[in-house]
Order: C-alpha cells, then sequence, then structure tokens
C-alpha cells in the first residue's frame, strides 16, 4: 500500500519519529513518502497517513491543524486510514503544565478523526527529555516497531 507519513517538528524530534515510523512500513513492504507538513502537493493519492505534531501548550502546532483543515477534508481522504503521533514530556507532577505531555497526539487523533478518516490505532506519544529533545532513550526504536507492526497489520489486513 501507498502511504503518506507528515509530520511538523520544531527542533527535529518529531522529524526524527516520523523518518522511524517510514522506515518500519517500508520494511513490511509498503510504498512510503515522507513530508514536511509545509510541503505543497502531498495530495489524497495515499492509501492511508500518519501525521505527528509537537506538543505546545498542550495542543498540536498551528500548521499541523492547517494542515488537517487544508487537505484532509478533502473528500478524497474521507474514510481513508490514519495514525497520529505527537512528541512532549512524559507526564509528572500534578501542575497545570506537567499533565500535558504529548498531549498535541490526542490533539491530532480528534482532529483527523472529525476530518472523516478512520483512525488504525489510538494516538502515539513519543517522549523527550528536554524542551529540545533529545528523545527519550528507545523512543526512535519504539517508533520503527510502531511502523512494522502497522505494516504488517495493513498487509493482512
Amino acid at each position: 500500500m501507498k502511504g503518506l507519513v507528515v509530520y511538523y517538528s520544531k527542533y527535529g524530534n518529531g522529524k526524527i519519529i516520523a523518518e522511524a515510523i517510514a522506515s518500519g512500513l517500508r520494511e513490511t513492504g509498503h510504498d512510503i513518502a515522507v513530508s514536511d507538513v509545509g510541503e505543497k502537493d502531498t495530495g489524497p493519492d495515499f492509501d492511508f497517513i500518519v501525521v505527528g505534531s509537537p506538543t505546545r501548550a498542550g495542543r498540536m502546532m498551528g500548521s499541523v491543524k492547517r494542515f488537517i483543515g487544508r487537505e484532509l477534508k478533502q473528500a478524497a481522504w474521507k474514510g481513508k486510514k490514519f495514525i497520529a503521533f505527537g512528541t512532549g514530556f512524559r507526564p509528572k507532577g500534578s501542575g497545570k503544565f506537567d499533565q500535558m505531555g504529548a498531549k498535541s497526539a490526542e490533539k491530532v487523533y480528534d482532529a483527523i478523526r472529525k476530518a472523516g478518516l478512520e483512525p488504525m490505532m489510538e494516538a502515539q506519544k513519543f517522549f523527550v527529555k528536554d524542551m529540545q529533545g533529545p528523545l527519550e532513550e528507545g523512543e526512535q526504536e519504539r517508533a520503527v516497531e510502531l511502523g512494522r507492526s502497522v505494516g504488517r497489520l495493513i498487509r493482512t489486513g
């Protein structure tokens, strides 16, 4: 199948995760394109999509929200499968911002579902050590494995 992995990455962590997911999908025989959310001509000529955003104040980035509104609300995307992912801090204490870790994954998921696409799984969260990263140990490998497992799932049906 043909898939598109779209991401926004301020500090490079989202790009690393997007490319790792794409790598796992390719290992299972899928034709995968990877695109920054700002690139044009992504078009609906894909069987499924993976979309990711960093978390900022518990939300997805505006450019990802605009991409979903501009591209994924097109009739050609309706009913196609998707995966949403987000990067951010691991939730910790009870403060206002301490509970927001990687919440963008849920926001991306909700927006894509409202656009009429069908989720393949729950929102996927990947964690960073600090505001600018790096990713926590093992997160890149976990993203590759996510791509592999989704790739096998899609292939078998």
